[in-house]
């Protein structure tokens, strides 16, 4: 009983966009800079400028490592290397995704002194992005062109008149009072936002190349792709899958849309869909972070005190009656010792971090 009030407790009444903006941090990509023998000055200069500043906010979800190709290299990135042309100048900057997605495509690659015109970590299209999400949306619903100018047309019409209509009349969660209570969610339930908006990009500009091929590898066969792909997008940067061309129809925004605003079922990012994107951003500001986010969460003898209060009955009585209306007790203490071993998980998780 005990375990299946803990495993029930994994799930919150917090809706899947806004757990995510929360609590789901960015994973980093990975900046593999190749180089033989000692950096010049210059060049290291260079590397230093595309590490984030650890003091700054406001930073992207990447880390930067040089790699002197003269020396041993780990498997993995030895790997990467021989996937470089014979003639690769160096130093040589190689953009891949975050370890955790299990991608293995390299979304660009440059000499080091070009990586600048990469727009690595922003372009247009991720600043509106992260503007809209910052603003509450439950979802930006990026559509990646495919230069037919009619079937893209098409496909775009159709997918906004879903959404306004999917607005219309779908409802959110209600939020739980624990849940606020124990941090999982910073707004109340009037300001959470049922909102949906739709961005279209085109292949051709020039601005979001690398944006484009990361979107466009986050599956390994979208490259080769010939029609719009539509991503929603949500949470800190995190694509939830692509919606394919024909595949683009009520059915499948309906239950991309019911997943974003349903219930946070699993609270580990990793067990949800989607792959996170590479994006420059406060994300705490940008969730309008409360005091709540950065509290402890309570343990089990907070919520033992802060529970209803028990009124019990010293009058004598009959073995029979003495168990009439104590039902209740032995699931509302399981549900006590699950969500203790759940949030002792969490503090434990928040340290180790």
């Amino acid at each position: 009983m005990i375990i299946l009030m803990a495993a029930t407790a994994w799930a919150c009444s917090v809706p899947v966009f806004r757990y995510a903006l929360e609590h789901w941090e960015a994973d980093p990509f990975q900046a593999v800079v190749f180089h033989r023998g000692t950096l010049t000055a210059p060049e290291q200069a260079q590397i230093q400028a595309l590490r984030p500043k650890a003091d700054d906010p406001v930073k992207p979800n990447l880390s930067v490592t040089a790699v002197d190709v003269a020396s041993d290299m780990s498997p993995e990135l030895l790997e990467v290397w021989k996937q470089q042309p014979q003639d690769t100048s160096l130093p040589r900057l190689v953009l891949r995704f975050p370890r955790s997605s299990g991608l293995n495509a390299t979304i660009a690659t440059a000499p080091l002194s070009e990586a600048a015109r990469l727009d690595l970590t922003d372009s247009p299209a991720r600043r509106e992005i992260i503007e809209r999400l910052g603003d509450g949306q439950s979802a930006v619903w990026v559509m990646l062109d495919s230069g037919d100018t009619a079937r893209d047309d098409a496909a775009a019409k159709l997918l906004q008149e879903r959404l306004d209509y999917l607005m219309g009349v779908m409802t959110l969660p209600e939020l739980d009072q624990l849940d606020i209570a124990n941090g999982l969610v910073s707004v109340s339930q009037d300001d959470l936002r049922l909102e949906f908006s739709l961005l279209r990009i085109s292949r051709g500009d020039a601005r979001e190349q690398t944006f484009t091929r990361m979107l466009l590898n986050t599956e390994s066969d979208l490259a080769a792709v010939r029609e719009p792909i539509v991503f929603p997008i949500f949470g800190r940067g995190r694509a939830l899958y692509a919606i394919v061309g024909k595949g683009i129809r009520a059915e499948t925004i309906e239950q991309a849309a019911t997943f974003l605003i349903g219930k946070c079922s699993c609270q580990v990012k990793e067990q949800n869909p989607g792959t996170d994107l590479l994006l420059t951003a406060d994300w705490k500001a940008l969730a309008k972070a409360s005091p709540l986010l950065e509290r402890e969460l309570p343990n089990l003898a907070h919520l033992a005190q802060t529970a209803a209060p028990v009124t019990v009955t010293t009058q004598p009585q009959s073995p029979a009656s003495s168990l009439k209306g104590t039902s209740w007790l032995l699931p509302a203490l399981a549900l006590v010792i699950g969500l203790g071993l759940i949030l002792a998980w969490r503090n434990q998780k928040r340290r180790t971090h």
